[in-house]
Formats: C-alpha cells, structure tokens, sequence
C-alpha cells in the first residue's frame, strides 16, 4: 500500500483517543501524517481552555509526545500559501499545510470551513475522523486493529482492551468505521 500524505486538523487531536488512534496508525505506516506547529498550537490551546482541570505541563508534553512520535510530521507553509488559500481564514494555515506537503485529505470535523471550491483546485479532500477511518479499514482492516491493539497495551488505565477501546472509539467518535473494523474481523 502506499502511503499518502495526510493533514490533521486541531480539532481532531483534541481528544486522546483520536489523536493516539491516528499517531499509531501512521506509526504503523497507514499514511504519512503531517501538522503544523500552528495546528498543533491551536489544540493544545483548546484542551486546556475547554479541560481546565488538567495539568498544562502534561498537556504540553502530551503534543511534544506526538512531536516526537512523528519527527517528520510537522511541515510550517510559506506565509504566501497561507495567503493564497481562500476558505475560512481561521483554518487557511490547514488548507495551506496540505498544499505544502501534498496531501490529498484534511481530517478535520470542520468540514464547513473548507468549501469544495477552496479545495478543488489544489486536489484536496476533506474528510471527518470516522470517514477517514472508515477509510483506513477498507484499505487494510489488519493495520487498524492493531493500531487499537498497539494503544491497549501502552495503556495502563482503563479502558486497556481492545474491546473497551473499540467500544469507546465507537461510542464518542467512530460510530460507522468501528462497525465496519468489528465485520471484518469477527
């Protein structure tokens, strides 16, 4: 298989479980994950606004983690890019971090804030987590599972199965691409 760029938008590294679900699955060579010090920024900034009660330390060192995870990941656009782009300028530096890097997909749940038409002419499709997910298992349910496989056995806390993750991953953001991994492998 071969593995196609990708841009991660904030709000789909917000949540834990998301955010190491696509780390390890680009681990796992999936496809090739790219952010930029902008994105990352931004939602580190949106854990700790919208999570008051945790520690701004270990929520730094939670993105310094991914960082260095995926040494290669971060790819900063040129300025006249970011100005060139012609979507909602508050994600104009994620639509312009595709471009830089050749992407083809955005992952984001913001999908209002990239029309078709700001996106067309520089081949990029933007896609929510669980459709990109949902993805990632047509093209090789195998790699998905033990990317859940690989996140249970670092964890220490609950829930550390993958059953417990799966239901979870379900529940609060993979309610049509955990059904479809479940079909395949049951």
């Amino acid at each position: 298989m071969a593995v196609f760029p990708v841009v991660l938008d904030a709000n789909v590294l917000f949540g834990i479980l998301p955010a190491d679900l696509l780390v390890t699955a680009a681990g796992r060579g999936l496809f090739r994950v790219h952010w930029s010090d902008e994105i990352i920024d931004e939602a580190r900034r949106n854990v700790l606004a919208k999570r008051t009660n945790l520690d701004p330390a270990r929520v730094r060192r939670r993105f310094d983690l991914m960082n260095e995870a995926m040494p290669s990941a971060t790819a900063n656009p040129p300025q006249e890019i970011i100005d060139a782009m012609t979507n909602d300028p508050k994600d104009r530096h994620v639509l312009a971090t595709a471009v830089h890097v050749g992407a083809e997909v955005i992952v984001t749940e913001n999908v209002s804030d990239f029309p078709e038409a700001a996106c067309l002419p520089h081949n990029v499709e933007i896609q929510t987590l669980d459709q990109f997910i949902s993805h990632l298992v047509a093209l090789n349910p195998e790699e998905v599972l033990a990317s859940v496989d690989e996140m249970a056995d670092r964890r220490r806390r609950p829930p550390n199965t993958q059953a417990a993750l799966l239901d979870l991953l379900e529940e609060k953001y993979l309610p049509t691409a955990v059904p479809r991994l479940r079909a395949t492998i049951y």
